[in-house]
């Protein structure tokens, strides 16, 4: 914060002494060419700083550019009383060519020491300070210059951009420590590719293009308001100091003004607007500034256009800009911001400069203000279209993100990720009532007779209970028949032989999917029977079975639910021709999530997980109950949403890794639909700012009575668990 506010001090208050200087010194007109040689400068100067960068990490190389800009600012001071036509282009071309190139690499820095989800949080407190600075720095550039001259500014000047190369360099500093602490070696196979040019960038990635033509598009239009403001100005106060006092009071009236914006609805617009509308609120206020001018032209209009669209992209564009860079790559960063951010913006200015001479030539000079505003207006509409393209393609390139750390996640060896699940099974195996014999007793099975029909006497072996005879008939190499299906169905309440029967009947799941959505939907069935046969379906393909799937997600019991989604999973990511509603699958969320914390940790599993294809939701990463309902829930979530991108997030969301975490609660931000978000935060985020309510009385009581009935079943299956299948030993 402290950085922010020094550069934008020293670049708001070398604004004014820029304007004021030039404009004292050379007539208005020369501003469009001035414009255009300034855009060349700075795209040399983005050649350079692309080339730096990929030698010299941005903590060395701005710090270095703060300082130099000092020097030249101190040899322009020295120039003004000798050369003052010189030193007023020398101090232009520096101000407005270098000035955006150090504010970027600033930001540079800042994108890459916070994760998305946290910049998200922090750059509109960041921006804030930024703007305060701005106040500052304004008025701090109106004092020196009633008091001491236009030129006084400059070596004040110069000794704000040293505070801020010492700043940037702590900054930097601090961070690259923890980098480098962080990050053990890498092995060769490992190493990163060698670093690419910004236009190679931008020319893979179409979602970088889109925020360069929407850069461009933006500073074009901004250029030909900026042009009216200034013309209109020099006419109203002449030159000299009194001209430098309007800038002056100017930018600090717009940064008090952007201040209060950022504080009051900076966070919130970032919230329910979304970043791409964010990004062109300065385009839609050219655009009302712009049809204001034409209707009631003059100085008044003029100033409330500029105003507003500086307003807005100080307030509220530039905290949402950024976060567009937090998803991207370092290497990838560092090559396509300096050339967006500098080379594309002067680029813009270049064109409006270009436009406004060929205006001020071929129309009469009544028409100029009116030409100017139509074509701001214009391209301010297109930009408004490109700004609601950016949200996918930021959605897009956080699912790259998330891949590429994903492989970093699969190679670590971090214990946090590692930590294997110990599941200790001291409670006894028991038989089901039906199956149970009398204690004390050996059960003998009668000879079946030999004129009865095969399937009869499947049937009587199947209900003999001979472990034996029932484990060859369910190892059969022929599926099960429609006949014998009912009656290997409650084997799986068996412990012994639950497993023989689940594979029995995921032999024949297909064929006979309509007698096992009936039972596994069927609340008199035992839980055993229910949870485990939600199982056998992994293995389906088809629509009945997953429509069937989708009823049970509605059992009382959490492992039949839990399993239920496991096995949809499967089904979907064999058949991506399957329906499944969105609406049905978020309302199933919704009630896993309605329920308290004591419910949501009370889940349990007393049945091992099948390998059914991708366990990224499970396995390793349940290592208590509350991880269970969070797996269970990103499960269902994968049904609906791209599932690898989820299940990454997911595990982002169990380490130790803070950027992984930010970069995947920042996807999950952009991609969930708010309720579910809102009920899913707290298990994600405990102590996230603005997501701590006072909970009133009944839905406390609802959370007690929805952890009793847990408690009471969790009893319940622990009592029938504990009965003994013979009388206890005698002391």
């Amino acid at each position: 914060m402290f950085c922010a506010a020094g550069v934008t001090a020293q670049f708001i208050a070398g604004k004014a002494t820029r304007d004021a200087i030039f404009l004292a010194n050379l007539d208005v007109t020369s501003l469009p060419a001035m414009v255009v040689a300034t855009a060349a400068v700075s795209i040399g100067l983005v050649v350079l700083m692309s080339r730096g960068l990929r030698y010299v990490t941005p903590g060395v190389f701005v710090p270095m550019a703060f300082a130099a800009n000092a020097v030249l600012l101190i040899v322009g001071w020295l120039l003004v009383p000798v050369m003052p036509r010189a030193a007023a282009v020398l101090v232009y071309l520096q101000i407005s060519g270098i000035g955006p190139l150090l504010g970027s690499g600033f930001w540079l820095i800042a994108t890459e020491r916070f994760d998305p989800h946290t910049a998200r949080k922090r750059f509109g407190q960041i921006a804030g300070a930024g703007t305060l600075g701005g106040l500052v720095g304004g008025l701090i550039a109106e004092r020196v210059g009633a008091g001491f001259g236009v030129a006084a500014t400059l070596p004040v000047l110069a000794i704000g951009n040293l505070y801020c190369a010492w700043e940037i360099r702590r900054l930097a500093g601090t961070r690259s420590h923890e980098m480098s602490s962080a990050i053990g070696d890498v092995s060769p196979d490992l190493a990163p590719e060698a670093p690419r040019s910004g236009l190679r960038v931008l020319r893979e990635a179409s979602y970088l293009r889109n925020l360069a033509l929407l850069v461009l598009l933006g500073t074009f239009g901004a250029a030909l308001v900026d042009y009216l403001f200034k013309a209109h100005a020099v006419i109203a106060f002449g030159r000299g100091e009194s001209l430098l006092r309007f800038f002056a009071i100017y930018y600090a009236v717009t940064s008090l003004i952007t201040f209060v914006v950022q504080a009051s609805s900076s966070r919130i617009a970032l919230e329910r607007l979304g970043l791409g509308a964010i990004t062109g609120t300065p385009s839609l206020a050219v655009v009302a500034g712009g049809i204001g001018g034409l209707v009631a032209p003059g100085l008044a209009s003029i100033v409330v256009a500029r105003g507003a669209e500086t307003v807005c992209r100080g307030g509220l564009f530039r905290s949402a800009y950024e976060l567009f860079y937090t998803p991207i790559p370092p290497t990838e960063k560092r090559a396509a911001k300096s050339l967006i951010d500098l080379g594309i913006d002067r680029l813009g200015d270049a064109l409006g400069g270009g436009v406004i001479q060929l205006v001020l030539v071929l129309f009469v000079p009544a028409s100029h203000d009116a030409m100017i505003l139509w074509v701001a207006v214009g391209c301010s509409c297109f930009a408004l279209v490109v700004a609601s393209r950016l949200n996918r393609g930021y959605v897009q390139t956080l699912e790259r993100s998330l891949r590429n750390r994903a492989l970093e996640l699969d190679l670590s060896n971090l214990e946090d990720l590692t930590t294997k699940t110990v599941m200790l099974r001291t409670l006894q195996e028991r038989k089901p009532d039906d199956l149970r014999s009398h204690a004390g007793t050996t059960h003998v099975p009668s000879p079946a007779p030999a004129n009865l029909d095969p399937e009869v006497t499947d049937i009587l072996v199947l209900r003999s209970k001979d472990r034996g005879r029932i484990t060859s008939l369910l190892h059969r190499e022929e599926g099960m028949s429609a006949a014998l299906v009912p009656h290997v169905i409650p084997l799986l309440a068996w412990d012994p032989l639950a497993e023989e029967a689940v594979a029995a009947l995921r032999k024949v799941a297909e064929e006979r999917v309509g007698q096992l959505i009936d039972a596994l939907v069927d609340p008199s069935q035992s839980f055993a029977v229910r949870r485990r046969l939600a199982r056998v379906f992994s293995v389906c393909a088809s629509q009945r079975a997953t429509d069937g799937l989708v009823l049970a997600l509605e059992d009382q019991r959490f492992e039949v639910r839990f399993q239920c989604g496991r096995s949809l999973a499967a089904i979907a990511s064999r058949n991506a021709q399957l329906r499944i509603e969105a609406v049905t699958i978020y309302a199933v969320v919704l009630r896993e999530l309605a329920v308290g914390r004591a419910v949501w940790e009370s889940h349990r599993l007393l049945d091992r997980l099948d390998d059914i294809g991708d366990r990224s939701f499970e396995d390793e990463f349940i290592k208590d109950r509350a991880n269970q309902g969070l797996a269970h829930v990103f499960t269902l979530l994968s049904l609906v949403q791209p599932a690898e991108p989820l299940q990454i997030a997911y595990r982002g969301l169990l380490t130790g890794d803070e950027n992984l975490r930010g970069t995947a609660l920042e996807y999950l931000e952009a991609t969930l639909p708010p309720l579910v978000r809102t009920r899913l935060w707290p298990f994600l985020e405990d102590r996230r700012p603005g997501n701590r309510t006072v909970r009133d009385r009944d839905e406390i009581l609802g959370d007690l009575i929805r952890s009793h009935a847990s408690i009471r079943l969790n009893l319940e299956e622990l009592r029938q668990r504990l009965t003994p299948t013979k009388p206890w030993p005698k002391p």
